[in-house]
């Protein structure tokens, strides 16, 4: 397994979040003017996010949004018990019986569909938000500039016409998609390391027991 656990990437994340909608929130421009999306803009020659102005601004929005979802996350990985866990109770309540940890949980079909709903239910999310990440960030890269609402040449037409759904196609966004495209890869792929190791686990027990 890796330095960090699925659960603790997780965990990291909703944190980031916090503290990511704390600065939309309240302000903006320490984020639209952070060097890492200045310097991911610049090198794929990506267009500025457009002058906004606090009561226009979409931030404010993105920043309750990124706080529910963190919320959503923290609850998933507190409620959803790991296999890690469920082996752990199996070990206690094997002290008190003969039974094996592994005949246990192939025994009683709750308990072996439950050690495995963790891994089943953030590998789905970590996949979905990969490939939506993945559109969001292709989609900003591959937008022309005169589709994005920022017409250099044009400020006062281009202020009057942009929309809300325009100003968020800018460097901003495709930081924050291609950090989180990346940051779901990672948790994917944890979660696959995981499972592997338990499957060991449950094959070294097999030949224990018999």
């Amino acid at each position: 397994m890796g330095l960090l656990s699925s659960k603790a990437l997780i965990q990291a994340h909703a944190l980031f979040l916090f503290v990511l909608a704390v600065y939309l929130t309240r302000s903006p421009e320490v984020v639209t003017d952070s060097d890492v999306v200045f310097m991911l803009g610049e090198t794929l020659q990506l267009d500025a996010a457009p002058s906004l102005s606090r009561p226009q601004s979409p931030f404010a929005l993105c920043g309750i949004l990124l706080i529910v979802d963190a919320l959503v996350d923290l609850i998933l990985v507190s409620k959803i018990p790991r296999v890690n866990e469920i082996m752990a109770m199996a070990e206690i309540a094997r002290s008190a019986a003969p039974t094996s940890v592994v005949g246990q949980m192939r025994a009683n079909p709750f308990l072996a569909r439950l050690a495995s709903l963790y891994s089943e239910i953030w590998t789905i999310l970590s996949a979905a938000r990969f490939c939506l990440f993945f559109a969001v960030s292709f989609f900003i890269y591959q937008s022309a500039p005169s589709d994005w609402g920022a017409n250099v040449l044009e400020p006062a037409a281009s202020s009057d016409s942009t929309s809300g759904l325009d100003q968020l196609k800018n460097r901003v966004i495709f930081t924050y998609g291609f950090m989180e495209m990346m940051f779901w890869l990672w948790i994917f792929l944890t979660l696959r390391e995981e499972r592997q190791e338990i499957a060991v686990r449950f094959t070294e027990q097999d030949e224990q027991d018999s």
